[in-house]
């Protein structure tokens, strides 16, 4: 069973695109207590320091704290630890993947551009290299497509999560992290989805027992990217939660994993998960 993340680290541009991802780094740190720490790879000047995304107005309006609140508060009335670092440095991928060898790292959060790429400073192969250098779960947030947070609110929405499935590798962690998700996030009609793409039956796999209801499709045939995309597309999905093993060959690393594919493409956000996290 996957451990609660307790080092949550969001890597941030300071764009509009970045603002809906750290809405959801920020309501992950409350939901596990964590340390949360945002990172900019930039000019260390006032001007940068002052971009940082306001953790205590954003916690004030929703609801969490008092308006006036101080710093400390948040680790004393919430559980949270908040840091926000500046990495002086040229190459953003080396200062972010750098950053894990600094600090105990179990989760991230990447802002993504959805349909039109990545924000400007994170163009889809450098993310692909961030998340398969850092080899723990990533949670990627595409600005063009809708979040399962709400920046106004902090509302969480997840009432569909879907989880593709193959012989290989082994989908149990991604069906467990959205059990999870939607046992303490979804209403009572929250469903997950499992699906198959490339054969007539679905592979076998195990459900835990539960309350929650679970839902498998199985599609013949197709890209599986493609199919997962649509899939989302139609069921209006929360989160895509999929295991992911890296690149093998030229191939994959010419033209992006499945999941690769799929995190550039989603309407809503992804979780990818490497198979050994």
């Amino acid at each position: 069973m996957s451990a609660p993340a307790r080092y949550i680290l969001h890597p941030t541009d300071f764009s509009a695109q970045s603002h809906l991802a750290f809405a959801h780094a920020l309501r992950l740190a409350l939901s596990n207590e964590a340390t949360l720490s945002l990172l900019h790879v930039g000019d260390d000047s006032y001007e940068e320091w002052d971009r940082f995304p306001a953790v205590r107005k954003t916690l004030g309006r929703w609801g969490l704290i008092d308006e006036d609140a101080k710093r400390r508060d948040i680790q004393a009335k919430l559980g949270v630890g908040v840091e926000k670092v500046i990495a002086e440095q040229k190459d953003v991928v080396e200062a972010i993947t750098g950053f894990f060898q600094q600090r105990p790292v179990d989760f991230m959060v990447l802002a993504s551009g959805g349909r039109d790429g990545l924000a400007s400073w994170l163009m889809p192969s450098k993310a692909e290299k961030i998340a398969h250098r850092s080899h723990v779960p990533t949670l990627f947030v595409p600005a063009g497509g809708h979040g399962c947070v709400s920046l106004e609110t902090g509302q969480v929405q997840m009432d569909r999560v879907i989880v593709p499935v193959d012989a290989s590798p082994s989908p149990d962690e991604a069906i467990e992290r959205g059990l999870r998700a939607i046992s303490a996030l979804g209403s009572e009609n929250a469903t997950l989805t499992l699906f198959h793409v490339g054969a007539s039956a679905m592979p076998d796999i195990k459900i835990p027992d539960g309350p929650w209801h679970v839902e498998q499709i199985v599609t013949p045939t197709g890209d599986p990217a493609t199919e997962i995309i649509k899939l989302a597309e139609e069921k209006k999905a929360n989160l895509i939660a999929m295991v992911t093993d890296g690149a093998h060959g030229f191939w994959d690393v010419f033209r992006g994993t499945t999941t690769d594919k799929v995190v550039r493409h989603a309407p809503c956000p992804v979780l990818a998960i490497p198979i050994d996290s």
